[in-house]
Formats: C-alpha cells, sequence, structure tokens
C-alpha cells in the first residue's frame, strides 16, 4: 500500500512557517534559485539537504544489487522503468512533484490549525543536533546540512504529518465482509515441461535466481513506487534519536503463500465427476511437437493425480506437501488468498471457487495461462485474510483521501523550477549515507512495522 506522508520521498521545503523561511534561507548569495512556490524562493540548501539525502537512500538500499545485476552501469543513467526516459531524470521529476505537495501541505495547514508546540520544537532540536553530532564537516557540507537545515526539515516534515492526519480522519473506517472477502484456496499446478526446458532449468538454477531477484528489484522501480524509497523524517511527538530507516515502496504485486492447511479433504462425490479441460490461450497448432507432447504428457498426469486426490480421503495439504518436496519439473503448490474482483490469480481459478463451501476440491481441472490446476478451497472466508484486507481497504481509502485534497489544492498553487539551476544538483556524490534524524516517534513506527 502507498501511503502518503511516510509514503512520499521525506521531502520537505521552507514554506508554510512564515515568509522569512521562504526567502533562501542559508543559501549561498551567488546560487540561483531552485525552485519557488507562489512567487516565493524556497531555500536551496533545504532542497539540496533532501535531495543528496534521498539520493543516498536509494543508493544504500538498491544501488549495489542494481549494479551488479546491470554489469556496474549507473543505475542513474538507465531506463528502469522502461518508460523510455533514464531512472535518473525520472526521480528528480519524482521529487519536483513531491516539493511541489509537500509546501502545499505547509500552506494549508493553518486550515486545521496546526502549529508546533514548544515541546515539539524542542525535541525536534534535539534531533538535529544528534544529527549533526553524528556526521564529519565533509558530509554534511556536501549534503548542504547544518542545524538550521535540519530543523526545517524536522518541522515540515511533523507539520505535514498533522495535515494528513487531519484529512484522514475524514475517512469512513467501516468495511463490510461483503466488499473484503477473501478466499484461501490451496492448489497443485502442472506446467508442461518439456526435457530440454527441464534440463536447462536445473543446469541453470542460480541464473534463475538472479534474474528473479533482478525482477523483484526493478518491481520496486515501479512507477507507483520510484517515489517512496527515502530515509523518512516522521513527527516529532516524543524524544529525539537519530537513526536511518530507508523506506522500499511496498510492491502491489500479488503475494504466493505456501502455508499448510489442517483441513480435511472432502471427494468422496466428486470422484466420478468428468474432468473439464477448458481451452488455454496460446494453445496452438504452431506448437512444436515437443511441446505438444509435453502438454499431453502433464494433462494426463493432472488427471490421474485428480482421480487419487479425490478417492484417497487424504487432507490436501499433504499433496501440497508432497509437491513442494519433491521439486519434480513443471509442478508446483501453493496456497493463496484473494477475492472475487481481484485481478490475480486467473480469472478462470477464480471463477471455478466462487461461493465453494470450506474444504472442497474442485470437481474439475482447471486449465489456465497453459497450466492445468487442481484446486481445493480451504476457506471460503478467510477470516484473518479478510480482516487484513479491510485495513488494506481503509488505507486505500485514506490515500485517496489525502491525494484528492492535495490535487485540489494544488489548483490554486504556483510551483516553478529553474531547470538550469536544478541541473547543478547531479547523481555524484562521495560520501556514506548518514543516518537521518529522526524523531522517537518516527523510530517507534518505524519499529512497530518491523515487528509486524
Amino acid at each position: 500500500m502507498n501511503k502518503l506522508g511516510k509514503r512520499s520521498l521525506a521531502l520537505l521545503l521552507c514554506a508554510g512557517l512564515g515568509a522569512s523561511m521562504l526567502t533562501g534561507c542559508g543559501k549561498k548569495a551567488e546560487a540561483a534559485d531552485m525552485f519557488t512556490y507562489n512567487g516565493e524562493a524556497v531555500d536551496n540548501n533545504v532542497a539540496a539537504f533532501l535531495f543528496r539525502l534521498q539520493e543516498a537512500s536509494f543508493d544504500e538500499v538498491y544501488g549495489e544489487m542494481l549494479a551488479q545485476y546491470y554489469g556496474g552501469q549507473s543505475v542513474w543513467d538507465m531506463d528502469l522503468t522502461g518508460q523510455g526516459q533514464l531512472y535518473g531524470d525520472t526521480f528528480k521529476n519524482d521529487f519536483k512533484d513531491l516539493l511541489e505537495r509537500m509546501m502545499v501541505a505547509q500552506e494549508h495547514a493553518a486550515d486545521y490549525d496546526i502549529e508546533l508546540t514548544e515541546e515539539e520544537e524542542k525535541k525536534i532540536s534535539d534531533a538535529a543536533d544528534k544529527f549533526i553530532a553524528a556526521n564529519d564537516k565533509e558530509t554534511l557540507d556536501a549534503m548542504s546540512a547544518d542545524k538550521d537545515t535540519v530543523v526545517k526539515v524536522l518541522e515540515l516534515q511533523t507539520i505535514q504529518k498533522k495535515v494528513e492526519d487531519k484529512i484522514e480522519e475524514t475517512v469512513d473506517t467501516e468495511v463490510s465482509d461483503e466488499e473484503a472477502a477473501q478466499r484461501t484456496i490451496s492448489y497443485l499446478c502442472y506446467t508442461p515441461t518439456t526435457e530440454t526446458e527441464s534440463e536447462a532449468e536445473s543446469e541453470g538454477l542460480s541464473e534463475a535466481e538472479t534474474e528473479a531477484d533482478a525482477e523483484n528489484a526493478e518491481a520496486v522501480l515501479s512507477a507507483e513506487t520510484e517515489a517512496e524509497t527515502a530515509v523518512t523524517v516522521e513527527a516529532a511527538e516524543t524524544e529525539a534519536e537519530t537513526a536511518v530507516t530507508p523506506e522500499a515502496a511496498e510492491s502491489e504485486t500479488a503475494a504466493v503463500e505456501t502455508e499448510k492447511s489442517d483441513r480435511t479433504g472432502s471427494a468422496d462425490t466428486e470422484a466420478q465427476s468428468e474432468i473439464v479441460l477448458s481451452e488455454t490461450e496460446g494453445e496452438t497448432e504452431t506448437e512444436s511437437p515437443e511441446m505438444q507432447a509435453a502438454r499431453e504428457k502433464y494433462s494426463r498426469m493432472a488427471e490421474d493425480k485428480f482421480r487419487e486426490i479425490a478417492t484417497s480421503g487424504k487432507d490436501f495439504s499433504e499433496y501440497v506437501d508432497e509437491v513442494n518436496n519433491d521439486l519434480k519439473p513443471g509442478i508446483t503448490a501453493a496456497t493463496i488468498s484473494f477475492g472475487k474482483d481481484d485481478s490475480y490469480p486467473a480469472q478462470e481459478i477464480i471463477e471455478a471457487t466462487n461461493d465453494v463451501d470450506d474444504n472442497t476440491l474442485i470437481d474439475h481441472i482447471v486449465a489456465a495461462n497453459g497450466n492445468y490446476y487442481i484446486i481445493h478451497v480451504d476457506k471460503k472466508l478467510d477470516r484473518e485474510k479478510t480482516d487484513e484486507k479491510k485495513d488494506e481497504i481503509v488505507e486505500q481509502r485514506k490515500y485517496d483521501a489525502v491525494d484528492a485534497q492535495y490535487t485540489d489544492w494544488e489548483k490554486d498553487a504556483k510551483f516553478e523550477t529553474n531547470e538550469e539551476a536544478y541541473a547543478e544538483l547531479t547523481f555524484d556524490r562521495v560520501y556514506v549515507a548518514p543516518p537521518a534524524p529522526e524523531t522517537e516517534a518516527a523510530a517507534a513506527e518505524t519499529e512497530a512495522e518491523t515487528e509486524a
């Protein structure tokens, strides 16, 4: 799930805390203003500090992994998202968008009577002191970081968090079982695999694992998550601490769990049912003879196993464990949860399991995406998964509410970039990512999320 505030890039600017903070405070006299908001210059030091912190945080989390996969190439000079744009340009464009959103939040803080208390200011000052003390002068200079800059960052982040909390309070948190309903199924999957493919799979396991890691890495760089890989400086609610917390975006791809089911199989009446193999997309007469033979082979294997399961009386989880232990080519097993309107798994699987009672073996083999599935409905309504889905729905509502409010506010905002000055911020850091200034409230939230 994406969440504004802690989901943002921790981009904080001089805005909304008084005109004196919007006049390039602390910036070098000869430096042109990179950004202006409603005609007022944004502090270059604050912008540069946040940019450098963001750059370092991304590099620490993903840089080495991506560099290894791409042979040491700079990720900033590559099109990682497949959108025809260098990732460095994508990163900088997202940075600008988030700067504007942050300043908009500061401007509208007064709408909610939001201001910082003396206690909050004290904790922010303490956090800034700890950050400055934890990093050497060379690093601080490279990041355009001094105490005033760090304090402004923490003040602005705290105010933005308060604004977004107020918006989220307007969201309806009631979600019905019907809207969130999640079923849990287990399945055996038979994927037609030729002997050539089987040999290649066994010989190239390490290579496949490397490619899988790379795919996962690229997934976090999707358009939705690129802007959420930074250290987050959270609200100063309690005693200040200094700890770096790179926050990776949560990927929105479906998760596959392989848990055991403790339910007993019920298939005595289904044993005589006719096995239905629907036509699957991709099956054409142009398939090689080897693949056609493999398809027939795996279809028969699925049929034989289905008959065995339908008459054995054994718990379906035993078959799942058997497949996961044997690791035969083209045969896999898993336990997954999903709702009736989800896009994953395949629509054929969703339709086959609609309104099916607990502990039921689907009475036919389901063909989908070129595979053959033997499916067991473990729980028609998985209470734990359904409650988790309710939480996701509420979080999405909050995200949508905050996003909609920002979009409305931005209609009247004027954010401008001096592209020539902004171009001076290049991806050339030579320092190790320092720990971000973080208040105790942020540290406690991070710890809670980790434990969860």
